[in-house]
């Protein structure tokens, strides 16, 4: 083996001890687990993926104020979700050591049909490759599909890529400087490569994109409005995965993640050559 494995841990939480003896903790991980590789470019390199779940049991499967599942998750407002991190990771650690844990993509599984969903991406552990640890809370909901996009947004591309979200409101105006800075607090750790601050298509982070001819047919451009911001922020297409939670990842978003992937397989003797990246993704995604 030349390559390291790369760590993804599922949870469960809100499963009880009969969710463990009669099959559907089992059941619904493997399903998480599907769901992760179903986008690509995980999908083509599912092979560099060491992918491991802990029974974790709660002793109750419903959702409340006076409820207190394994894990401790709550809905809060809107969409967003939260749990007791530390304990995630405590659970996480049962399955990779100490000193990977700081890339290792936590996945914890509500067992809930309530629709939500949240990613905690925690600070870069070196390098451009996007590192740093994360754990994203995602309720099972009733719809496959939707659980699929769910997924695939959340861990995928926030907690594993640390991508931005492309979605935003109208009546978000313009991006808040203390957005911009934390942003732009993390760029050089390789976090956020699928929005910028300029519409400059010499200077945007995926000018190189813009340039590509092969590239022409999937509509790549300068959008404005991202991270929930309508104004004086940009993304790279106009609709993707992580805008709706439905299609797939545009190319600087798969870029990011095949990045991201080679890095942790192959170590920082790895270098990035673009055409590489190509050869894989022309084949695969145009």
């Amino acid at each position: 083996h030349d390559c390291n494995g790369i760590d993804v841990v599922l949870l469960g939480d809100a499963y009880m001890q009969k969710h463990m003896d009669n099959g559907t903790y089992d059941k619904d991980m493997r399903q998480a687990m599907e769901c992760f590789f179903s986008a690509e470019p995980f999908r083509s390199y599912r092979r560099l993926f060491n992918v491991y779940y802990v029974n974790v049991i709660s002793e109750t499967s419903e959702y409340g104020a006076a409820l207190k599942t394994a894990l401790k998750c709550k809905y809060g407002e809107g969409t967003s979700i939260s749990g007791d991190d530390e304990l995630c990771m405590a659970y996480a650690a049962k399955a990779v050591s100490e000193e990977k844990l700081d890339e290792t993509t936590v996945i914890v599984v509500m067992n809930s049909d309530k629709f939500g969903g949240s990613s905690y991406m925690y600070s870069p552990a070196g390098g451009d490759h996007g590192s740093g640890m994360s754990i994203s809370y995602i309720p099972k909901v009733k719809d496959y599909d939707k659980f699929e996009g769910l997924l695939v947004h959340e861990a995928g591309g926030h907690g594993f890529a640390k991508l931005a979200d492309e979605y935003f409101s109208g009546s978000n105006g313009p991006v808040t400087e203390d957005v911009r800075r934390r942003v732009q607090e993390r760029e050089d750790a390789g976090w956020y490569r699928n929005c910028d601050f300029t519409n400059d298509p010499e200077s945007v982070k995926w000018a190189h994109f813009l340039k590509d001819k092969r590239y022409s047919k999937e509509n790549l451009g300068i959008y404005e409005g991202a991270l929930s911001f309508g104004q004086d922020v940009y993304r790279p297409s106009y609709t993707s995965i992580m805008r709706s939670n439905l299609g797939s990842f545009n190319a600087p978003s798969r870029e990011a993640i095949w990045y991201r992937m080679h890095r942790l397989a192959y170590g920082d003797t790895w270098q990035y050559d673009f055409e590489d990246f190509a050869a894989y993704d022309i084949t695969k995604n145009l």
